[in-house]
């Protein structure tokens, strides 16, 4: 049997050599049937992540922004309606489908474990090896990790390979695991890190629990407050006469214990210079820079090693010292786990150009939420990314000369995350931070977007359609709503302690209740995410109390008394509406989603400790951290951008439109299942 098997395999892969030039003669020929139909022989698409069209507006007001003028005089300039909601990941899986969230599955950064109604990630599931062998000292794996993207629908690079159209996929979030396409593509948002997070950095100092002094290598980063650090780690750094000692913590090995390499530091605070040994590898760094990307080994056993790379910055020359480490990136030349289609591709860009992030959500921002790095420390670590991804969407736009490339630079959306309050006095991030040094923040960042779109025009090719799109708009966000707490408040949700009858006891003020505490045997809504919340719905949720047949008369009550929500440190309404997501979603998946969804008014959204389901003291708190602006409003207030090379005819179009304009290019006539339609003049013609 097994040399049957083994003269199959053989003859089967002869075969396939044999009818490779056939297939090549085919696939050339009907390549050539559809050139003669395509208006296109390349379509560009630069996304430029959360690009607002009013800030837009008024560059152009002012005269900047020449190359996006020039390209709206050329073709066109529209907003562009974004998904419900307008989130990242939604809205990109929506540009890639066509289609809305109820045929695509994502909902939200994060969706709710039916077993347990706590927050999980909502793009990607992890299934682990399994069974590890045990040899003496050894323990080695029996198979590895799987990831599953949970995205559903056929995106429209899948779609163009089915018809012999290659396309290049660079960094466009919710491609992770990377899909199989007739090109290549570089995977991004929900990426993790070598510790398997989505993202933990590293601080170390003499005293952590003060956090970072303010002196002149860290101006602008102030002490830290008592409570938790979110999003990374503060360590302590042992003193061994002139000399300091850490460790930088990897993944976990086999048995689940931390791996981890020495990290050694001599401090000269005359010479303003620190001189590291990082698990063998020695640099030195100055002040207010970024150390180059810094490989790191974690070796878990024989023929067991996790290859990660990260960033150094020091924040203080002076005792107390420290230093700020970036998360460790997956090392695009020696990938634990594929991060692009071919796997080998990731492998040749790190060749080509060196070594470069890997993480999904790439850009630090809660080191900078945080204040263990300071505004310049985080645009520094967000234009040193923004040129990575520049090159290697340069190199395949010069080299790729038909088919389609797709990019998307996240700059533009995690620059105004953290520094949109300095477009309002009032914000109240703004206590104790500096308001003047990087006014200009936002200007210079469209400006840089513009340059980048010049520089993209001047790449092009006669017969090519370039598409410059965001996501989303953005607004300020002052104000956090935590809807548990309202959900608690109104007698929907209960505390495991709270009594039967009368009012909940209030929860102390700073503390946070985790979503383990609550009592599902009475509660009968509850919030996950940042898009709207759930019913406990009996046959759904695994402790579901809701009939099926009450859900309906359930969430009118609630959408109710939801669209009078009023804030009272403000003084008026916050809730611009309400809608039923059977209603607003259409699609086999729509039970995945929320019940209600939730549309602020823009200044509110979602507050941090509700957006992971805890309970609160408060419904209504101001938001002091450094993310000031946000797009988890109203849909409606926040649209993206289109311009085009080539005129469009449509005065309103959407986000879901894209991926059928971008087939009609290519002359295919989009599937039956998207609901987009194309933006061309004659779209319906394809």
């Amino acid at each position: 049997g097994s040399v049957l098997f083994g003269l199959a395999g053989l003859f089967v892969a002869l075969g396939a050599l044999l009818l490779w030039p056939l297939r090549t003669l085919l696939r050339y020929l009907r390549g050539r049937r559809r050139l003669r139909r395509a208006r296109a022989r390349r379509v560009v698409v630069l996304g430029l992540d959360g690009l607002d069209p009013c800030l837009v507006k008024q560059g152009l007001r002012e005269g900047r922004l020449p190359h996006l003028r020039r390209l709206a005089e050329q073709g066109g300039f529209r907003p562009l309606a974004t998904t419900t909601p307008a989130m990242s990941p939604v809205a990109w899986s929506g540009f890639a489908t066509g289609v809305d969230a109820g045929r695509h599955n994502i909902f939200d950064f994060l969706n709710r474990d039916l077993r347990t109604c706590l927050p999980v990630l909502s793009s990607t599931r992890l299934e682990p090896a399994g069974r590890v062998l045990k040899l003496g000292p050894w323990r080695l794996p029996l198979g590895k990790p799987r990831f599953e993207l949970l995205r559903r629908s056929k995106a429209f690079w899948q779609v163009l390979g089915e018809h012999g159209v290659k396309a290049t996929v660079l960094r466009v979030p919710i491609t992770f695991p990377p899909e199989k396409v007739d090109g290549q593509m570089l995977s991004a948002m929900c990426v993790p890190d070598l510790r398997g997070t989505q993202g933990t950095f590293s601080w170390y100092g003499a005293d952590p629990d003060q956090g970072a002094p303010i002196d002149g290598a860290s101006a602008g980063v102030a002490p830290v407050a008592d409570g938790e650090t979110i999003g990374g780690v503060r360590n302590r750094l042992e003193r061994d006469g002139d000399l300091w000692r850490a460790r930088l913590a990897g993944p976990d090995d086999l048995d689940g214990r931390p791996l981890s390499v020495p990290v050694e530091v001599r401090f000269d605070a005359a010479a303003r210079r620190a001189h590291f040994r990082v698990g063998g590898r020695a640099f030195t760094l100055g002040a207010d820079v970024n150390s180059d990307w810094i490989r790191v080994a974690f070796r878990a056993g024989p023929g067991l090693t996790a290859h990660g790379i990260c960033k150094f910055r020091v924040t203080s020359f002076e005792e107390p010292v420290g230093f700020y480490v970036t998360p460790v990136h997956i090392d695009p030349e020696k990938p634990a786990l594929a991060i692009s289609h071919p796997a080998h591709y990731a492998v040749a860009l790190g060749k080509l150009h060196g070594p470069f992030a890997t993480l999904g959500l790439a850009e630090d921002t809660w080191a900078l939420n945080e204040r263990v790095i300071d505004e310049q420390a985080f645009l520094d670590q967000a234009y040193e990314i923004h040129e990575e991804r520049r090159r290697q969407f340069f190199h395949a736009l010069d080299r790729q000369r038909t088919g389609s490339i797709t990019v998307v630079f996240d700059a533009t959306d995690r620059i105004q995350h953290m520094f949109f309050r300095y477009l309002d006095p009032a914000h109240p991030a703004n206590a104790g931070k500096d308001v003047a040094r990087h006014r200009h923040a936002l200007r210079d960042l469209y400006d840089r977007a513009d340059a980048l779109v010049g520089e993209t025009m001047a790449r092009l090719r006669p017969g090519d359609v370039l598409l410059v799109v965001s996501d989303h708009g953005f607004k300020t966000f002052q104000r956090g709503v935590n809807l548990n707490t309202w959900l608690r408040e109104h007698g929907y949700l209960f505390l495991l302690d709270d009594p039967a009858g009368g009012p909940p006891p209030p929860v102390a003020p700073g503390a946070r209740v985790e979503p383990t505490r609550i009592d599902w045997s009475r509660t009968r809504a509850y919030a996950t995410g940042l898009g709207g919340f759930y019913l406990n719905l009996k046959g759904r949720e695994a402790r579901g109390i809701v009939e099926p047949e009450a859900a309906d008369a359930l969430k009118l009550e609630l959408a109710a008394k939801l669209r009078g929500l009023r804030d009272p440190g403000r003084g008026c309404a916050c809730v611009n509406g309400v809608w039923d997501g059977r209603e607003c979603y259409h699609g086999p998946y729509v039970g995945n989603g929320p019940d209600l969804g939730v549309g602020y008014k823009a200044g509110w959204r979602t507050g941090w400790d509700a957006a992971v389901g805890r309970v609160t003291a408060d419904v209504f708190e101001d938001n002091t951290r450094s993310w000031s602006g946000d797009h988890c409003v109203d849909p409606r207030l926040v649209p993206g951008v289109l311009f085009s090379s080539l005129p469009f005819a449509a005065t309103k179009p959407a986000l879901t439109d894209l991926a059928p304009t971008i087939l009609d290019l290519f002359g295919i006539a989009k599937p039956a299942w998207m609901t987009g339609r194309s933006l061309l003049p004659d779209g319906g013609a394809a």
